[in-house]
């Protein structure tokens, strides 16, 4: 059984559920890893885990700077299936997406790529550089290894859309909370209260926010727009080079909401 039912059946709670972001390798292999262990002590329901790129064209330039260092320092993406195994141990039953660009899935090759993330303990895979149109390429690969496929729905996402989206996605759905790349902010889509309203009529499964959530206030923001949950990324990433104490209460605050 997939272990996005451990969300689900959070969700169905009462809880909205806090799911940040790990770059793995980042500033070394064994950071990350205590990053990772760190959200999982303090509460999270599930992480999301990003492979370095040298051209993220979906994320901003705290992320993209992190991931030149990680690759600069030796990441690779078998470094990056090892750590996963190591933080698959800390916990059986959250679960665990990795988010990476589709070069990267191509380049190790598809099957053996989808083999590699059920070994390592993967639940879903977000590419975000790979339309649903196109995702026949790696759906059978994905389905044959139990991993679900998560796919982004943004503020301009129409319902014809929503409808091809909706065929091919599992896990949960990615609600990008504005246009353009990760990063905190201030301001987001006015259209975001509808959006959720428009996944919801047409897709069943969780509506998780991300891109410019960093505080508890902007998380509660998203809630009260009708999300199901928040993913955070650049903060997670800034703390991570200042003190884990500091991330453990950051996590702490996310997860009280």
């Amino acid at each position: 059984m997939s272990r996005y039912k451990f969300i689900k059946d959070k969700i169905q709670n009462g809880t909205s559920v806090y799911m940040p972001y790990v770059l793995m390798g980042y500033p070394d292999a064994e950071t990350s890893f205590q990053v990772a262990k760190t959200l999982i002590d303090n509460g999270v329901h599930g992480l999301e885990i990003g492979f370095p790129f040298r051209d993220p064209v979906a994320d901003g330039s705290v992320i993209e700077t992190a991931a030149n260092i990680a690759l600069d320092n030796g990441f690779t993406v078998d470094t990056g299936f090892s750590v996963i195994e190591r933080v698959r141990a800390l916990s059986p039953d959250i679960p665990l997406t990795l988010m990476l660009y589709y070069n990267m899935v191509l380049a190790r090759g598809i099957d053996q790529f989808f083999a590699d993330c059920h070994a390592a303990g993967i639940d879903g895979v977000l590419i975000p550089d790979m339309p649903p149109e196109r995702a026949d390429t790696v759906c059978f690969a994905a389905k044959h290894n139990g991993i679900d496929l998560v796919f982004i729905a943004a503020p301009t996402t129409t319902a014809e859309r929503l409808d091809i989206i909706s065929r091919v996605a599992s896990g949960f759905i990615y609600v990008v909370t504005r246009m353009g790349i990760t990063g905190s902010v201030e301001n987001y889509s006015d259209q975001l209260s509808g959006l959720f309203t428009l996944i919801k009529s047409k897709i069943d499964l969780p509506a998780i926010a991300g891109f410019g959530i960093s505080t508890p206030e902007q998380a509660r923001k998203m809630i009260a727009a009708g999300a199901d949950g928040v993913i955070t990324g650049s903060k997670i990433v800034e703390l991570t080079t200042k003190s884990m104490d500091d991330l453990a209460r950051h996590t702490q605050d996310m997860v009280r909401g």
